[in-house]
This record gives structure tokens, C-alpha cells and sequence, in this order.
């Protein structure tokens, strides 16, 4: 490997791989000539060594394959790492000993009568190949159990998003801080309150008991009496959860106006190692915390966000506006044509996540501003609904050019994504639907609903089809975008069940090219997701090749190196 950082003129000829540029010809190339910051050439490795001369410094990667660097669309980068910054991690704990051992490590240093809050057991966030089911004794510690960790300290498990039924679990002291007591019915609002054979609460509380996407208020009272200010935590949180993403390849992200101001202090500091877009949120919602806002405040955001407008910047750029039709499966909030099956039971066809009329004033604003919208719709009827105001705001505006972002859509007919083609629509969607929720959907809708919900799954062919730039984010999980690209393939869900059909079916280059190409393409950042001369010098390195390689080894593609801006030294991996 290079012997320095090159953040400078030096030039550096990496040789000996097999590279993707990821150019309009979708050719290969041997070798890649970085100048500084940015490629300078790709080719093979004679004609490269005989441009840059005797001076340049070389670097054989023994055959790995090399792609640019990944650009993930949907992240949650902040949002998870710092919510996660101040918790006692007991993901990886084997026992309710293990449990208690980490959170009496934390209550030492922790002043008494503070919160200490763990996060949940098993492999966030929809736990579904390891989860508190695979602890020794089969179910999380009962308030008596985390006693023994800290009677000085109200102590909660937290439960995350998105899965419902989920489960809880309080020590006493928290029980008592929040009030709840023999007295509470069994069942408040959905929410099962567990008791012993006397009566009194174990500490355990299941069902929708999420802080995120459960729409139960008991659950989100409960919430709200909990400490969930982590923006002390966001600075640190943040540099650390860049190098992880380093580590899985990942350069570009495309994140939420929220924490805009983080990522400002990074690249005002000189020290933001990662491109990032992010987007406004028009509304507040989906949280325990989450209140609509008023027409005044709605209108100021959305002149915040066109005053915000950052196209230029190699780093840090602001672009466009988010709207959000509907919400998650889980608790039946998915707006779809036909009815399924909610977590109680009960059949729904979900609901807005916001005021149409809040939806229709963003959109006007957009067209006229002539800015990005982002529209967020999960299923059927919320496209509709989307797709009948935005054919009426065509006859007075022309918003193809502005190359809008259609976000998620899981579900969509093969007319309806004609029809945003020809509102010249983008999408960026992500496969977590099939990992977490594939199962779900199976088992939520009537046995003669089921096959034409999935063959409108996911159908990715048909966005390409339609011309679309197409892109995936990693989302709720999981996070290895290699993971991803695999299901984009494969259509495997959890049980072994695929619903991989003409709808679905794209090949290899494709579905790389959801993190590479056509994520640049959608976020109108023309010098990233190539290695073009020209465009910035960020590569990932790898193992094997995910292109040729057996479809079933993908998801265990290893990053051997990030190479971020050019600079060898400065990232996570440092295999080669």
C-alpha cells in the first residue's frame, strides 16, 4: 500500500485490479490514476504508468475489485448513531447475567435517581436473526432481574422501531417513575402491561410500544417521560458512524435537514469525510415527540429550505423539500387500494402520515420555487392520491425538469410508474421492505390479495424500464449495502420465500449501479458514483467481485479498503 497520505498533487496509480468505472459503456479497466483529490485517468496499467512518469507512486491491490465509492440514499447515519451514543449496548448480550453485568458497569458512573437506558437485544433494527428470544432464557429480565443491575436507577430496555408487537422492559424504580402499578388494566391502548400471578407488573410491557412508527399514544406518553435528548451526543456520534460507514464502503449518503447543522460544524472544521446531500422535512411526524406543525411554521420551513439551496459545494449540499403520504406496515398505517390485515387483527387500508392539503401546499411551492420534492409513499392508494395532485399541478407547472424523488414506494402498479415517468420522477427505494417486512406482507393480506400485492413488490425492473434513475438505501437494515444488492437479485425474504418475477428480475450491473451510478444521477452530484477523470477520488476495494461472482457469495463481500477524497491513510479499513 502507499506510504503517505495523498491529499495533495502526488500522483498514485493503483494496478492490478479489475475496476468498474461505472462510465455510460459500463466498461473495465486494470488500473486508476488519482491525482490528489480527484481521478485523473482510467485504464490499463502501461498506458496510465507511461502518462504519469517516473514519479508516480504505485500501489499493486493483488487483483481486488475495485468500484466508487458507495452512495447510500436512505441512511439514517445521525439519526442512528446517536441515538444509540449514550445507551448501554446489550445487542450482543447472551444472558440475563450478561444484561445485568453491562448495566451495573453504567450505573457506577451514573449519578442516582438517573436514567440509564440500554438498547435492545440482537441485530438492529428488525431482529430478526438474532433478537431477545436468543438469550439463555429465551425473554428479556423482568423488572426483579434489572433490579439487581441498579436499584439507584430507574433502568429501561428500549424497544426500536419498526417492529409491532415489540417489548420493553423497566426495572422498579422506572415503574414507579412512570406511574405504572397493579392498578393499570392489563391492555391500555394496545399496549399489554405483563403481570405476575399476583398482580403486580413484571416490568414488561409488549406490543406497540415503539417511540417511532407505533402511533399508540400510551406508548408515546411513556416516551416522552423518558431522557431522549442526544445532542450532545451528535458531534462524536456522528465522526464515529462516518468511519463505520468508511468501513462498509460507503461515500455518499443522502440525509434529513434536521441535522444539517452537525454536518455544517464537520465541514466548517475541515473534517467531513463523506459527501452528503440532505433535504428538508416539511412536517414533524411519525415519533412520540412529533406534532404537526402550524400553517405559520410550515410555510417558514419551507422558505428555510429554498434559502438553503447548496448545489456547489464538494462536501455539503443542500437540495429540495420532503413530503410523507403514509407510514410503516407494522401497525397498519400503509395506505393501500385493498385491505389487510393490521397487528391486532383488524382490517385497514392505513392513513395519511400527513394533511393533503399540507402535501398539496408543499408541492405548489416546489413547482413554483422550482425546487426538489421529495414524496414518500409505501403503498397503492397514497400513489394514487400523490399521482392525481400532481397530474392537476401539471396543467399549470412543468415539473419535469426538476427531476422530483419518488422515496420508498414498495409498492406500485405498472401504470402508476408510467405515469411519474412522465412526470420525470426519480426514485430512491431500498430493499430493507423485503428483509423486514417481506414475511409480513405475506401473512398481513387474504390469500386472494396476496399474489398481486407481490407481484408489486419491489418492482425494480420497472423502474428501469421506465428510464428512472434508481437507488437504494440501507434504511432500517440491514446495513451492508453488499447485503442489498444481493436481495436486489435474489428477492429472498427471511423464510426463504421470493417473489423475484418479471416485475422484479434486474442483473448485476444494476444493482450496483443503485449505489453507484444512478445514486449520483438522483442526487444531481455528477462528480461522484463514476471514476471518471475529473470526479472525486472515492473508491472501495474489495474481495471479490460482486459483478461475477455466485449470487449467494455477495452478501459476504468484504471492504478491504475505502479510499475517501483521494486519501489512503485517513480511512477505516486497512486490510491491503
Amino acid at each position: 500500500m502507499p506510504s503517505r497520505s495523498i491529499r495533495s498533487t502526488a500522483l498514485l496509480l493503483i494496478h492490478n485490479a479489475t475496476i468498474y468505472p461505472f462510465d455510460d459503456a459500463d466498461s473495465t479497466a486494470g488500473a486508476i490514476l488519482i491525482e490528489g483529490r480527484r481521478v485523473a485517468a482510467v485504464g490499463s496499467e502501461g498506458d496510465l504508468r507511461r502518462r504519469a512518469g517516473r514519479t508516480v507512486e504505485s500501489w499493486d491491490v493483488h487483483g481486488a475489485t475495485i468500484l466508487p465509492g458507495l452512495i447510500d440514499t436512505h441512511p439514517h447515519l445521525l439519526h442512528f448513531a446517536a441515538g444509540r451514543a449514550s445507551l448501554v449496548d446489550i445487542t450482543a448480550a447472551a444472558s440475563h447475567a450478561d444484561i445485568v453485568r453491562r448495566i451495573a458497569d453504567r450505573a457506577r458512573n451514573t449519578p442516582a435517581g438517573e436514567w440509564i437506558m440500554t438498547t435492545p437485544v440482537g441485530e438492529p433494527h428488525y431482529f430478526i436473526r438474532r433478537s431477545y428470544e436468543d438469550l439463555a432464557e429465551g425473554e428479556l429480565p423482568d423488572r426483579q432481574v434489572l433490579d439487581r443491575a441498579s436499584d439507584a436507577h430507574p433502568v429501561v430496555i428500549a424497544a426500536w422501531e419498526p417492529n409491532i408487537p415489540n417489548v420493553m422492559a423497566f426495572n422498579s424504580m422506572a415503574l414507579h417513575r412512570l406511574g405504572i402499578t397493579r392498578e393499570h388494566p392489563d391492555r391500555v391502548e394496545g399496549v399489554v402491561i405483563e403481570k405476575d400471578a399476583q398482580g403486580e407488573p413484571t416490568g414488561r410491557l409488549r406490543g406497540a410500544v415503539n417511540a417511532v412508527y407505533s402511533g399508540n399514544e400510551f406508548a408515546y406518553r411513556l416516551w416522552r417521560k423518558l431522557p431522549m435528548d442526544h445532542s450532545k451526543w451528535y458531534l462524536p456520534a456522528t465522526r464515529h458512524a462516518i468511519d463505520h460507514y468508511h468501513g462498509l464502503g460507503v461515500t455518499g449518503i443522502y440525509e434529513h435537514r434536521h441535522h444539517i447543522d452537525v454536518y455544517r460544524q464537520l465541514r466548517q472544521a475541515g473534517d467531513l469525510k463523506m459527501r452528503v446531500t440532505v433535504a428538508q422535512e416539511s412536517e414533524s411526524f411519525g415519533t412520540a415527540w412529533s406534532r404537526p406543525r402550524d400553517p405559520e411554521k410550515f410555510l417558514q420551513v419551507l422558505e428555510e429550505a429554498a434559502s438553503s439551496i447548496n448545489l456547489d459545494d464538494d462536501y455539503l449540499r443542500f437540495n429540495g423539500i420532503s413530503i410523507q403520504w403514509d407510514g410503516s406496515f407494522f401497525p397498519g398505517h400503509t395506505m393501500m387500494r385493498e385491505a389487510y390485515y393490521g397487528p391486532d387483527g383488524e382490517q385497514t387500508h392505513g392513513r395519511h402520515a400527513m394533511d393533503p392539503n399540507k402535501i398539496e401546499i408543499a408541492m405548489r411551492f416546489c413547482a413554483e420555487r422550482r425546487i426538489r420534492l421529495n414524496t414518500l409513499c409505501v403503498g397503492t392508494q397514497a400513489h394514487e392520491e400523490n399521482l392525481q395532485m400532481l397530474e392537476h399541478l401539471t396543467s399549470t407547472h412543468d415539473i419535469r425538469p426538476l427531476r422530483w424523488i419518488l422515496v420508498h414506494t414498495p409498492f406500485i402498479e405498472a401504470e402508476q410508474v408510467n405515469r411519474y415517468c412522465r412526470l420525470g420522477f426519480d426514485v430512491t427505494t431500498t430493499m430493507t421492505y423485503l428483509f423486514g417486512m417481506g414475511d409480513l406482507f405475506r401473512g398481513r393480506f387474504k390469500p386472494d390479495r396476496r399474489e398481486r400485492m407481490l407481484h408489486d413488490l419491489l418492482p425494480l425492473r420497472r423502474f428501469f424500464d421506465a428510464g428512472m434513475a434508481v437507488t437504494g438505501g440501507t434504511d432500517w437494515g440491514p446495513k451492508s449495502v453488499f447485503e442489498h444488492i444481493q436481495l436486489a437479485l435474489t428477492h429472498r425474504m427471511p423464510s426463504g420465500y421470493s417473489n423475484l418475477g418479471p416485475a422484479q428480475q434486474i442483473d448485476r450491473v444494476q444493482a450496483v449501479s443503485m449505489w453507484t451510478r444512478d445514486a449520483a444521477r438522483l442526487l444531481q452530484w455528477k462528480d461522484i458514483g463514476r471514476l471518471m477523470p475529473g470526479a472525486c477520488a472515492d473508491l472501495v476495494i474489495l474481495d471479490r467481485d460482486p459483478i461475477v461472482c455466485a449470487v449467494d457469495e455477495i452478501a459476504d463481500v468484504k471492504v478491504l479498503r475505502t479510499v475517501f477524497d483521494g486519501d489512503v491513510e485517513a480511512t477505516a479499513r486497512k486490510t491491503l
